[in-house]
């Protein structure tokens, strides 16, 4: 088996990983949807790289799992990792010397389908019962019982219809530079100390994490059609992308996050500006477990990033799009429009306006924007009367309605206000453009979408 990885980059060899001046390619050799050896067992050991096949029986990590540098591990679909820690302490499970989690030094793809996703998460034991509205104190998804995937040391990070929850555990006494003993770890972390480092997240189901769910670094990616959910206990967004960032967040849907659902930011003077898109996504009753002064809600963009915000559905928010006006973003090459909110309260309506407290955002000629009540997008099912206090002092109910029930769907009836109201007038960022996994892996980027949200007619955008 090669791997070889074609990069805009100047050759460097890296094990079996190939950078050259040529596209960003990856060639792996035949069988098509294997690499290198199968894994045998039922528990998983370090360091593992090859294939690890879909089964019913699922397959066990009682320690942190390592890929090499230059080793690939892929898992098929249908594969299940149970979390379940040292098995001889138990008791110690999702403190800071039992909770395990993937360290990525070379490539990890997970290539679930929608028929089969590949899962990641703990025994349903530890689960509580998930459709229960509770307290983020009490919530067995803000536990932390595991480390998620750390990709800082990554190649590339591949997520294709994979479900990940019930992440953030706490760092011990040796947590690496940037993080002290005790602080939650990353559910999918890219800091990427390599150049070119890509991280694809598609279709994929994150719930549950005490922290950031997802936080990158210095490199490309494409986070397309997702489901966010409890992301951050009282604090922490569903997305940060950091310095160096480039890419497109789109047909997401973010689900009672901390803070924001997504948040945006650069560094002055960085060597790569952070440039990121973020369109047809939809926001429902995020930022109200932070409660720090004026911080998030929905969208915020901040120091120097820049971007492009189009089509997002923003709703019963604390916030809406925010760019932040004490840090703020690199407005001269900032492009929003067709924002559509819908707030059931005078507050989250008075939030939504142009220049509110700590906020430079103005008001664009297509966004959707009324009184309290007014523009329902009228999701299928959806239960938007959750009452919600005010933006200083959130109700507790709608702090713990972080999450969809099993008969929600945030698709748009056909008589809904919002279809129409978004324009495919803008060009996303495709950074991931001209990559791909020969015989494994094509990123699937969704063009912007006529309808507001996540969810476009015909079936169209997030499928999850």
């Amino acid at each position: 088996m090669r791997l070889t990885l074609l990069s805009t980059a100047a050759t460097l060899l890296l094990g079996s990983v190939l950078l050259s001046s040529c596209e960003e390619l990856i060639d792996i050799a035949a069988p098509v949807q294997t690499v290198g050896q199968a894994f045998s067992g039922d528990t998983l050991r370090s360091p593992l790289k090859g294939t690890i096949a879909g089964r019913t029986a699922p397959y066990y990590m009682v320690s942190d799992v390592t890929i090499n540098d230059g080793d690939t591990l892929l898992l098929q679909p249908g594969v299940k990792i149970l979390v379940i820690g040292k098995p001889k302490s138990a008791s110690t499970f999702g403190q800071a010397t039992n909770n395990p989690g993937f360290i990525v030094n070379g490539s990890l793809l997970s290539l679930g389908t929608k028929a089969q996703p590949v899962v990641m998460t703990v025994a349903d034991d530890l689960k509580g019962d998930p459709t229960q509205v509770q307290s983020a104190a009490t919530d067995p998804a803000f536990k932390g019982y595991w480390g998620g995937i750390n990709a800082d040391g990554a190649s590339l990070l591949v997520l294709r219809y994979t479900d990940l929850g019930y992440v953030g555990g706490p760092y011990g006494a040796n947590a690496p530079t940037g993080y002290a003993a005790g602080d939650p770890k990353i559910g999918v972390s890219m800091l990427a100390k390599k150049s070119n480092a890509i991280c694809v997240l598609e279709d994929s189901y994150f719930h549950g994490s005490v922290d950031d769910f997802v936080r990158l670094q210095s490199c490309k990616f494409s986070i397309m059609r997702n489901r966010f959910e409890k992301a951050g206990k009282t604090g922490g967004e569903a997305v940060n992308l950091k310095a160096g960032c480039v890419g497109d967040v789109a047909y997401n849907t973010f689900v009672g996050a901390a803070t924001n659902g997504t948040k945006v930011a650069s560094v002055a003077a960085a060597a790569v500006q952070t440039n990121v898109a973020t369109y047809n996504n939809t926001y429902l009753n995020c930022g109200y477990r932070q409660t720090k002064s004026g911080r998030g809600g929905s969208i915020n963009y901040e120091v120097q990033a820049a971007g492009k915000v189009y089509n997002n559905l923003i709703v019963n928010c604390r916030f809406g799009l925010r760019l932040r006006s004490d840090s703020p973003p690199d407005v001269a090459n900032m492009q929003y429009d067709h924002q559509y909110y819908y707030g059931s309260t005078s507050y989250q309506v008075a939030e939504f306006g142009a220049a509110t407290a700590g906020s430079t955002t103005a008001n664009q000629p297509n966004d959707t924007r009324g009184a309290a009540g007014a523009n329902d997008p009228k999701f299928v099912i959806a239960d938007l009367g959750t009452t919600a206090g005010t933006t200083a002092a959130p109700t507790t109910a709608m702090q713990w309605t972080n999450f969809l029930t099993p008969t929600s769907n945030l698709r748009l009836q056909g008589s809904s206000p919002a279809i129409g109201k978004g324009t495919v007038a803008f060009t996303p960022l495709n950074a991931v453009g001209n990559f791909s996994v020969r015989g494994l892996f094509t990123p699937t980027s969704t063009a912007p979408g006529a309808d507001a949200g996540a969810y476009q007619s015909g079936n169209v955008g997030n499928q999850q």
